[in-house]
């Protein structure tokens, strides 16, 4: 039951994920040929691997869930492979971008900073970014109830403060608002990408043809084939000094 339920929201996240990652990287990264290689920790499927490809020749992907990397999206740039025990299995000094997209607040630790500095080359750029889409007028569109009184501790900032941070210094850090267009039926799968938010939309509509059924509610409440959603983007990047 519970690889079932995996299964179904790694699918609907693997079949829409916002085009944010690369607004993100643009607003930091400048604008110049691009870097031999970049490893993307945490890539999922695999969007923010190949929007990091926009920046770099060639880009690694990795992440702990083999189930995400068996749904990757091939790209002639990135090749994908599973991470384990928070080791990076890569050379020394052979990464110019490391990125963590939305990751880090799982994967942080002084062990996995270690890793990033060992396999990256001096004056490298080590980026944690993220977004946040404020999906609650959509929920309280569609009427479902939300459970206001349970706090998150996600934190959509978290940055390597608290850890041994001499072989790295702060280059930027900062938090943007933006709009992000997107279409019904990957407001759907959005929405579907989400456990706990499909566990609360299968409440209210049940699990039977969710998608379809999803479509066709925010279709009828919309009345519209698009709509404009409101995001906030973070990004905390270093350099790495050796």
């Amino acid at each position: 039951m519970i690889k079932d339920y995996d299964q179904i929201t790694a699918f609907h996240y693997a079949s829409y994920r916002p085009l944010l990652h690369t607004k993100i990287l643009e607003s930091y990264l400048p604008n110049h040929e691009k870097v031999d290689l970049g490893l993307d920790i945490g890539c999922g499927t695999g969007q923010s691997a190949i929007s990091l490809s926009a920046f770099c020749k060639k880009v690694i992907g990795v992440d702990p869930s083999q189930e995400m990397i068996q749904k990757s999206i091939e790209h002639p740039s990135v090749t994908y492979q599973t991470m384990k025990n928070n080791v990076l299995d890569f050379n020394d000094d052979s990464f110019d971008i490391i990125t963590f997209a939305g990751s880090l607040f799982y994967a942080k630790s002084q062990e996995i900073l270690d890793e990033s500095i060992r396999v990256s080359k001096t004056n490298a750029k080590v980026i944690a970014y993220d977004f946040e889409i404020l999906l609650s007028p959509i929920f309280k569109l569609l009427g479902v109830i939300e459970e206001t009184h349970i706090a998150s501790n996600y934190n959509h900032e978290e940055n390597f403060t608290g850890l041994q941070t001499a072989a790295i210094t702060l280059d930027e850090q900062y938090k943007q608002a933006i709009d992000l267009e997107i279409t019904i039926p990957d407001l759907a799968h959005l929405l579907l990408s989400s456990k706990e938010d499909y566990a609360k939309l299968s409440n209210t509509f049940g699990p039977e043809n969710l998608f379809e059924l999803l479509i066709q509610q925010l279709q009828n409440k919309l009345e519209s084939e698009n709509i404009t959603l409101k995001a906030n983007t973070y990004l905390t990047a270093y350099t790495v000094l050796k």
